[in-house]
């Protein structure tokens, strides 16, 4: 059996208002073409033909040819983690679970397959150019990301007021073999047993995803950074959405992304 890809696509992406009304987050179009159809083309292109869709908001609209669902009923109430888990019956002993959010190149999908790791996280090297384009100040909605000596992540997900605590951005991508898979598991159910201090700001069924990865480093399950040089790219609001329009239309995009080849 091959590698199984599970898509997180419940949300609706509030941020982008008026844009996602009535449709997913996932739907929306970046140079003629949705983001779910970017990825879902890009995971093919690797030859992973198994693609899961967790789906909550406006599921009717994401019945997708070659894809299964499974949807999240509380896809408003819940986050990432719980989404990710309404699948955890389609898990396998290879997956790689992708925001579906984002766009990529085949390359990022490659380098993770290559991965002989466990627990293989994708890590955008590339991530200051594209924040500068993105923000005022490359801080703002930037989070921890450490690597120790062999790349193991040490730190992810936190606040930060110091961009050397950032050494790379996280891109939602991850891939997790036989005992990576079982280690998710474990940690998953055991979540919330531990005080941590980002339960102070939410409850365990908001958990992030890099909560449950920081879960994973605190427990003594290595994460291995996968080093990616671009690639890559997130929409989180208006401004993301119409500063990304205009870079597709003047093709300076392909600083950071090559729609051509994905």
């Amino acid at each position: 059996m091959g590698v199984k890809a599970i898509v997180l696509a419940a949300g609706r992406g509030t941020r982008l208002e008026e844009i996602t009304q009535d449709k997913p987050k996932c739907l929306v179009e970046l140079g003629g073409k949705s983001l779910i159809e970017r990825q879902l083309s890009c995971l093919r292109s690797a030859g992973i033909g198994d693609i899961i869709l967790v789906t909550g908001y406006h599921a009717d609209m994401l019945g997708l040819a070659g894809t299964k669902q499974v949807q999240n009923p509380k896809w408003d109430q819940t986050n990432m983690v719980e989404s990710l888990f309404c699948a955890e019956s389609e898990f396998s002993d290879d997956i790689i679970i992708t925001y579906a959010d984002i766009v990529f190149e085949p390359k990022v999908i490659t380098a993770l397959c290559e991965s002989p790791h466990e627990i293989s996280i994708a890590i955008n090297m590339n991530w200051q150019s594209l924040w500068k384009t993105r923000f005022a100040d490359p801080l703002e909605d930037a989070e921890s990301l450490r690597m120790d000596s062999q790349d193991r992540i040490t730190d992810i997900g936190n606040p930060v007021e110091n961009i050397d605590d950032i050494q790379g951005q996280y891109m939602g991508l991850m891939r997790f073999k036989a005992k990576g898979v079982a280690a998710l598991k474990e940690t998953y159910a055991a979540l919330g047993s531990i005080p941590r201090a980002w339960m102070d700001n939410r409850a365990v069924k908001n958990a992030y995803m890099t909560d449950l990865l920081m879960e994973l480093i605190l427990t003594g399950h290595n994460l291995h950074a996968i080093r990616i040089d671009g690639g890559w790219l997130e929409i989180d609001t208006v401004e993301d959405y119409r500063l990304m329009q205009e870079m597709f239309k003047d093709g300076s995009i392909e600083k950071f992304y090559r729609p051509q080849i994905s």
